[in-house]
């Protein structure tokens, strides 16, 4: 009679052969019977399900397809990170069938033996308001791999396995978090079909993880992007099959729209303990000016309300964005300020001669203005935001000021759009973005997105900006850091913090 192996057995046999057909030579099993038994064991009772949120636990979630094998060393330096971090690893399966692979048979419904410990299949709460979706299969090839998906978790934010990365915020209460929707990449290579879908597949699949930081009712929640010797950087530290090691200082940080005007205290604190963490070698700023105090958006009685609580001079607007920037540039080496919309609004309210009569801006107005006509003149440029915080601030070598069209980019990435302008001068989107093949961080959107090799960055102002205060809101504060090995990833900010101390 065959011995009956428990499934530790099977498992050991596995991992020291390298391949189930070895291990059933070994054990004396039928190949077929060893599958099925390895396929049983991925779906028990999740130890996992409706787990309660831990406070301090951390997580690290990626996805695997059947019937392929993991990248080795991309699961080891995972391996390590939960060693270091006592972070607990979550491989949501995939499920793929390539009807172009000859060698494939019937029973391809297995998963690599490394991984088999840690299959979750059933929906998990892992922290408040967090929930992965484990039990949802969507298909290794869709080319929008969230689309349909964003409100099937309710008001929870949530997370989907896909081999492909992808985040998009849904609006909800604008005195609640936005909720974020996003999927974790795979460990496993890309094997997909000799087909147009298949292409696709293989094109945009990802090595890539979720990192979960629970502390309390907080969740932080960031991408982990390996290189492919499968090392991979999560904010000040590197990570190996052989351990961890500092980090080299960040390339840089992309902060969320400023509005300085309107800046949002909390989330300037938080940078500059990101910024020290990672050591942030630029900061890229979009929408550093507001330019409420005489925005053409203003409407009358808006106009009235600034003039009665004191805040229509276009002069303290400009000293306290003068101040928040000097402020800022104790975070890094380089401020690199991107052509803004709102920017933009300095130089078409000096373009309309009603404001001449403006008796409180009067100052600023014509002197602004005669600078700019004498630079014109003289065949010149004059940005006139550049103009006033060069007189203002203390810090102001440390800006590097983009002109129009002036491209910038860091490790392939393209940061001068700043997102208001798309392709062919229509109206600009991460979607627009996406489709012009390069990778691209933009902001504008005050939202977090990633659609392809676009991301967008989040705000660094106050949720509640006046025009947005009656209406559901996914604006979320969020940054993106470019990490030395040419990696992105955004980070969030909640409860003033952007990872968990």
């Amino acid at each position: 009679m065959a011995k009956r192996y428990t499934d530790e057995e099977i498992l050991h046999a596995i991992d020291q052969t390298g391949s189930k057909m070895a291990a059933a030579s070994l054990l004396q099993m039928n190949e077929r019977g060893l599958r099925r038994r390895c396929n049983r064991m991925t779906h028990p009772p999740s130890k996992h399900a409706h787990a309660p949120a831990q406070t301090g636990k951390t997580y690290l979630i990626t996805s695997a397809v059947n019937a392929t094998k993991v990248h080795p060393r991309f699961i080891k330096s995972m391996l390590q990170y939960c060693a270091e971090n006592e972070a607990e690893l979550l491989v949501i399966p995939m499920r793929y069938r390539n009807p172009t692979n000859r060698d494939e048979t019937q029973d391809d419904d297995w998963w690599d033996a490394r991984v088999l410990p840690y299959l979750l299949s059933e929906r998990t709460r892992i922290a408040p308001g967090l929930v992965v979706m484990a039990d949802i299969k969507i298909q290794p090839t869709a080319v929008r791999p969230l689309t349909g998906w964003l409100t099937v978790s309710g008001t929870d934010s949530a997370i989907f396995g896909h081999t492909k990365i992808a985040l998009e915020t849904v609006a909800t209460h604008p005195k609640s978090h936005a909720k974020i929707v996003q999927t974790t990449g795979s460990c496993t290579v890309e094997q997909y079909s000799d087909t147009n879908a298949g292409a696709k597949g293989t094109f945009h699949h990802t090595l890539g993880a979720i990192v979960v930081e629970i502390c309390g009712t907080k969740a932080y929640t960031r991408h982990i992007c390996p290189l492919k010797d499968g090392s991979f950087i999560d904010l000040d530290r590197k990570y190996t099959i052989d351990g961890s090691e500092q980090a080299p200082d960040a390339e840089a940080i992309t902060m969320g729209d400023i509005h300085a005007e309107l800046v949002e205290k909390q989330v300037i604190v938080a940078t500059k303990a990101l910024a020290a963490r990672v050591k942030a070698k630029t900061i890229f700023a979009h929408d550093v000016l507001n330019f409420g105090s005489a925005s053409h958006h203003s409407g009358y009685f808006e106009r009235y309300s600034r003039h009665v609580s004191k805040t229509s001079s276009v002069l303290l607007e400009l000293q306290k964005t003068a101040a928040v920037l000097d402020d800022l540039a104790t975070c890094a080496p380089e401020i690199v300020m991107i052509n803004s919309n709102h920017h933009d609004h300095f130089t078409q309210w000096l373009s309309k001669s009603e404001h001449a009569h403006d008796l409180e801006n009067a100052l600023v107005f014509h002197e602004t203005k005669a600078a700019m006509l004498r630079a014109i003149y003289e065949k010149g440029y004059l940005d006139p935001f550049r103009m006033w915080m060069d007189k203002l601030m203390v810090s102001a070598k440390t800006l590097r000021w983009l002109k129009p069209g002036e491209p910038c980019s860091r490790k392939g990435v393209e940061f001068s759009w700043h997102g208001h302008k798309g392709p062919n001068g229509a109206r600009g989107s991460t979607k627009g973005f996406a489709n012009v093949g390069a990778k691209v961080t933009k902001g504008h959107s005050h939202a977090a997105q990633i659609i392809d090799g676009a991301h967008s960055v989040g705000l660094s102002g106050l949720m509640n900006m006046g025009y947005n205060a009656d209406s559901p809101s996914g604006w979320t504060w969020t940054h993106e850091i470019l990490y030395a090995n040419g990696k992105r990833t955004l980070v969030h900010c909640v409860g003033g913090s952007f990872f968990r101390a």
